[in-house]
């Protein structure tokens, strides 16, 4: 299995990128994470991360279940 650890900064810069992406700017709403070596959190590979608004993704499909105190406002 791969792995990927994205921090609070990661996951913050990704909702920037699709607020921008919302207000019509210019952006792929990806980060690359490319830390292999990190001594605690290291990637298994480099890989793009990339966003994109729940009304793209879910549009055949519904969300998958989460904790209930996890469930995000937005759905």
């Amino acid at each position: 299995m791969q792995r990927v650890f994205l921090s609070r900064r990661n996951l913050l810069t990704l909702l920037s990128k699709l607020d921008r992406q919302a207000e019509g700017k210019c952006t792929a709403c990806s980060i690359v994470k490319q830390d292999t070596k990190h001594s605690i959190y290291p990637c298994t590979d480099v890989i793009a991360v990339t966003a994109v608004e729940d009304k793209d993704y879910y549009i055949d499909r519904e969300p998958g279940e989460v904790l209930i105190v996890d469930t995000p406002r937005s759905l």
